[in-house]
């Protein structure tokens, strides 16, 4: 294969070193190198394992996930053992209460009696004029519902009674029974009148009401300091 001179272009045949027309030296043809192709081998990690699937790869889990959890899990225990002792706590306060405090039922109304020299009584509980600190109306029938606390500061009685007489008729009873320095205010449905000792220590209260029934409701109230 014929070769071109690099300075002039002149053909110049094989084998001659020099250009026949320039005298210019040849350059030898590079003898071109065949290359070798290389095979690809994948890295060890990705190549498929036998029946062709990749292996699994084992994922960390993040450091601090465990110790999340942990910190939650001791908050929680704690909410819960606050909420334990709280409820023992008040467990405990009732059953102390239930050991001072008496409570019986005659049958007839309730009783309760504190420690210190307190008790309550309410229900069908037998009430006098002496209780009252003023006469009970004649003929009037006692209601449920009287209520007798005592304290070791004094003592309030309450008692509701019911009569067929008109209201009139049992105001005028009560102005007399309570003198001249009881308090009165009257309306056409209702009265009160109220009497105080000189030291007011010793209230008695009347309340007179007239129903719709044609019956007369007295509502007396008694209470005593020490």
């Amino acid at each position: 294969m014929a070769a071109f001179c690099t300075k002039c272009g002149a053909s110049v045949p094989d084998g001659m070193a020099f250009c026949s027309a320039c005298g210019a030296p040849v350059a030898s043809a590079a003898t071109p190198v065949a290359s070798t192709p290389v095979a690809y081998v994948p890295p060890a990690s990705s190549a498929p394992a036998a029946g062709g699937y990749a292996q699994p790869v084992a994922v960390a889990a993040p450091a601090g996930g465990s110790s999340a959890l942990k910190i939650i899990l001791i908050i929680v225990a704690v909410f819960v053992g606050i909420g334990v002792l709280v409820v023992a706590g008040i467990g405990f306060t009732i059953w102390r209460v239930s050991k001072t405090v008496h409570v019986s039922d005659s049958g007839k109304g309730v009783s309760v009696s504190v420690p210190g020299g307190g008790s309550y009584s309410a229900g069908n509980i037998t009430v006098t004029a002496s209780d009252l600190g003023v006469d009970i109306y004649p003929g009037a029938a006692q209601q449920q519902g009287a209520v007798r606390v005592s304290t070791p500061n004094g003592t309030a009685i309450t008692a509701v009674y019911q009569t067929s007489d008109p209201m009139d008729k049992v105001v005028d009873f009560y102005k007399d029974k309570l003198g001249t320095g009881a308090s009165v205010y009257q309306s056409d449905k209702s009265a009160m009148l109220s009497r105080a000792d000189e030291d007011k220590k010793d209230n008695v209260i009347v309340t007179i009401t007239a129903e719709s029934n044609s019956q007369t409701k007295i509502a007396i109230m008694h209470s005593k300091s020490s």
